[in-house]
């Protein structure tokens, strides 16, 4: 799936602010986000982004088999 660029809206105790951040979907970009709020934030929007100049403020979000993934790395581990 191809990555896109999304403009997430976010409204929050100090006000509204923009956050930019790569996703394949729309749903994914809140999840991208995420890590960037703070409490009592909440996303208003999710809108693609067309202008190509703009850069990222977040990681792109994981997948669900990198989310499910066990935190050490298997047999290697044992060793």
């Amino acid at each position: 799936m191809t990555m896109k660029l999304f403009r997430v809206v976010v409204r929050g105790p100090g006000g509204d602010r923009t956050i930019r951040v790569p996703s394949p979907t729309k749903v994914q970009a809140g999840d991208a986000a995420a890590p960037l709020l703070v409490e009592g934030d909440a996303i208003v929007s999710v809108e693609e982004e067309l202008d190509a100049s703009q850069v990222a403020d977040a990681a792109p979000p994981k997948t669900q088999a990198e989310e499910l993934t066990p935190v050490t790395p298997g047999a290697a581990a044992a060793d």
